[in-house]
């Protein structure tokens, strides 16, 4: 039976006020801005003033190897288990931290911890596969049966245990929220509510990531098969040429002329535009990576790994 609790939040932590209060504002255009001099950042670990030539990656938070939950800035921020990872209209980031919290980045450096509430039983927050954040300011979350949505001083908590939600994305209107479940993607409104999109495509079951693009659809997968939702409310099947191992998560550009997949650890991009062959091309081996998700300007993928690190990728 699924459960709907609102709750009242007194107050986010001094901690996360503060640094909330003192970042600086970041355009879509670039993430490669001057940091705010109020950061106290540790300037040898800093990385994001540092030009990344194309087709190269750095380590921008945590350590390969070492799990724990710890803030800091870059390599001295720790990780239990980062999965989901999505980027906010200001270029900082959320990510998903299985098993543990929700972790933000600024200034691709530094790492803090997003206060949650508990659920209307009292229970913690205790995790999530994925993560994304609305227009007003509503972190989602998604694990298993549950899904999470905070935005003080009202949060929202709902538990459903026939379905599996695996992935999470924003709609590009900034409002809404789509999310994965066993054999049909939802929309939820950032106040709570679920309503399902699309039925099982096929003998597909057990959606794990989706992707929502300026172009009306939205985009979808299981772990080894993909397919999109279109804006008039059709489903099927997509690049049934290419194969798939084992997808962990998805992202796409905002005309869905190209989709990024994270398969068997690597990270794969399909060019998607209907007046030219489509073309599936692996970009980054090796990486053990998770969760990706494309950077406002387009020029970069944010990737977790399973190594417990938070990585850019230049395009």
């Amino acid at each position: 039976m699924k459960k709907i609790v609102l709750c009242c939040v007194v107050a986010l932590t001094c901690l996360y006020s503060c640094k909330k209060d003192q970042v600086q504002a970041i355009s879509s255009g670039s993430e490669e801005t001057k940091m705010s001099d109020t950061l106290k950042l540790d300037l040898v670990d800093v990385a994001f003033s540092q030009p990344l030539a194309r087709g190269m990656y750095r380590v921008i938070a945590g350590k390969a190897g070492n799990s724990a939950a710890v803030d800091g800035n870059g390599s001295q921020a720790r990780f239990l288990s980062p999965s989901g990872i999505f980027v906010n209209t200001d270029a900082s980031l959320l990510v998903a931290d299985f098993h543990g919290y929700i972790r933000k980045i600024v200034h691709d450096s530094v790492v803090t911890t997003v206060p949650f509430p508990a659920d209307g039983g009292g229970n913690p927050f205790n995790g999530a596969t994925d993560v994304a954040a609305a227009a007003d300011g509503t972190i989602a979350a998604v694990d298993g049966h549950e899904i999470w949505l905070d935005n003080p001083p009202t949060s929202y908590y709902a538990e459903n245990p026939s379905e599996n939600y695996g992935g999470i994305d924003r709609d590009p209107s900034g409002k809404t929220f789509w999310y994965t479940g066993k054999s049909s993607i939802f929309e939820t409104s950032t106040l709570g509510g679920e309503s399902p999109k699309a039925l099982t495509v096929g003998d597909a079951k057990n959606f794990i990531a989706i992707s929502t693009s300026n172009n009306g659809v939205k985009y979808f997968a299981t772990v080894n098969k993909m397919f999109k939702y279109t804006k008039s409310g059709v489903s099927a099947l997509i690049f049934p040429d290419f194969s798939f191992t084992n997808i962990t998560s998805i992202t796409s550009s905002r005309d869905g002329f190209k989709v990024y997949v994270a398969d068997g650890g690597n990270i794969r991009m399909i060019s998607n535009n209907s007046q030219f062959p489509k073309v599936i091309t692996t970009i980054l081996t090796g990486q053990q990576v998770v969760g990706i998700a494309l950077s406002n300007s387009e020029k970069y993928i944010y990737f977790t790994t399973a190594k417990n690190t938070v990585n850019k990728f230049a395009l």
